[in-house]
């Protein structure tokens, strides 16, 4: 386990930069994984299915931090699709979750959950239906794929890009942090111990 000097020096290194405090907007696109609207910490989180950094970040440290700080309304997470061009089956990925969205956070996360848990397999073989369909009743599947056949669903995808793009942002993972009035944002794998710590210093 790393000491309170170490955390905090290694997440000193992965912030960037400090922006000027967005304001929450309902407008605003990406999906909501956790947490009140008037949780005192916003993480803001750009994300690729295809990228290997992402899927340990959203494995280990985002859903502990579902667990342990949204589930109290401590921390509103949201989640952004940023599909990276190289990445093949990146933007197909994404247009199960945006669909998956239509459907409630629980069907949301399950669909994220599948999609990071066989991310290897997938990558390789292109049948991303076939991890989602182990783990969503076969009537949510159905809904999920009717609900792909909708063309907004790859406009959704497309103004996630621009969002990105106002603020940006140019790898994945990145996360943006807004707090207090301030704002920080951090790109690469962080890991949960280093964020826990970070968040405990800052919510009281």
């Amino acid at each position: 386990m790393f000491e309170r000097s170490g955390l905090m020096l290694i997440l000193a290194a992965l912030i960037l930069t400090w922006t000027a405090p967005m304001q929450a907007s309902e407008n605003a696109p990406g999906h909501i994984l956790g947490g009140a609207l008037n949780a005192p910490v916003r993480i803001e989180v750009f994300s690729d299915f295809q990228c290997s950094a992402c899927r340990e970040f959203y494995l280990s440290t985002i859903r502990q931090v579902l667990q342990e700080f949204s589930s109290k309304d401590k921390v509103r997470v949201i989640y952004h699709e940023f599909p990276i061009q190289s990445h093949r089956l990146s933007f197909e990925a994404a247009r199960y979750t945006e669909a998956a969205a239509r459907l409630g956070t629980r069907t949301l996360l399950s669909v994220m959950d599948s999609l990071f848990m066989d991310q290897v397999q997938w990558s390789q073989d292109g049948k991303l239906e076939a991890s989602i369909s182990k783990r969503l009743p076969r009537e949510d599947l159905l809904k999920l794929k009717k609900i792909m056949q909708d063309p907004g669903i790859s406009q959704a995808i497309e103004r996630e890009l621009k969002y990105a793009s106002g603020l940006t942002i140019r790898s994945t993972p990145t996360m943006i942090i807004t707090y207090a009035g301030k704002q920080q944002r951090a790109e690469g794998l962080i890991p949960y111990l280093v964020l826990k710590q970070f968040l405990d210093s800052i919510i009281k």
